[in-house]
């Protein structure tokens, strides 16, 4: 009896090691499948960085580009077949970003997508919350800059607090601004003062002004509009009258109209 059940021990566990082997192969023909698959789709995918531009003025951004994690897309799929949704990528950043280039003033974004920014500067306060209200109606975002005085007095009257930027004259009024917002913010260069050298000391990046359009609003976006630009606009009765066309005038152009973070992102 022993001796048949000897046998019978030997049997199963030879099936069984057929059985493990055969599912061994097949785990393993199917991961090499995950494999070529992921392999595959990045080669249709990934996309470099294409890099900006350094003027005397200052830069333009890059445009960063994605590749596919390989090795985390693999693990997310092992076991259980290619799927496009467990992809994962990784950032391949340009030179020329905006994290690493605090110590340049940025003068654009990159130049490959149709974005464009509208900033208005705010000196009397009279119509920029009407230029504003005019930019929520087209549903989209404006961004206003403001120094700390108009700030710290109007703070109450804000609701979106992300798209404020800065233009002052000392790292005290910048402290100040900070402290109010606690948001990422701009430094945007109005004058003479290098406000930059107070805002590396934050790790702010600061922005130098281009295209700053005093009047003729339309006719004069007509004349500068392209990628990545930021178009700052004085606060003035005559702007505000202009404003719609000249928002209506640059989206029949393609153009989209983002908030300073996402154009600079």
């Amino acid at each position: 009896m022993d001796k048949y059940f000897k046998y019978f021990t030997i049997f199963l566990i030879a099936i069984f090691s057929f059985y493990w082997t055969n599912k061994v192969i097949e785990l393993s023909e199917k991961n090499n499948v995950i494999l070529a698959s992921i392999n595959k789709y990045a080669d249709s995918f990934d996309y470099k960085c294409r890099e900006g531009s350094i003027t005397e003025d200052g830069i333009v951004l890059g445009l960063s580009g994605f590749k596919v994690d390989k090795d985390k897309s693999y693990s997310n799929m092992k076991g259980i077949g290619f799927k496009e949704e467990l992809i994962e990528y990784k950032e391949n950043e340009c030179i020329l970003n905006k994290k690493n280039n605090t110590d340049k003033y940025i003068i654009r974004g990159n130049e490959y997508n149709y974005n464009v920014s509208l900033v208005i500067d705010v000196n009397s306060g009279k119509y920029y919350n009407k230029m504003l209200k005019i930019a929520d109606q087209k549903n989209i975002e404006l961004n206003v800059l403001m120094n700390y005085n108009y700030l710290s007095e109007n703070i109450d009257n804000i609701e979106n607090h992300s798209t404020i930027l800065f233009k002052g004259n000392s790292l005290k009024e910048l402290n100040s601004f900070i402290n109010i917002l606690h948001d990422e913010i701009f430094c945007v260069k109005t004058n003479d003062y290098e406000i930059i050298n107070d805002c590396i000391k934050k790790k702010i990046n600061s922005i130098k002004i281009i295209n700053y359009i005093d009047k003729d609003l339309l006719t004069t976006t007509k004349k500068i509009l392209d990628k990545g630009i930021i178009i700052f606009i004085k606060e003035s009765n005559n702007n505000l009258i202009e404003l719609s066309a000249t928002i209506n005038y640059i989206q029949s152009k393609g153009y989209k109209i983002v908030n300073i973070n996402d154009l600079l992102s």
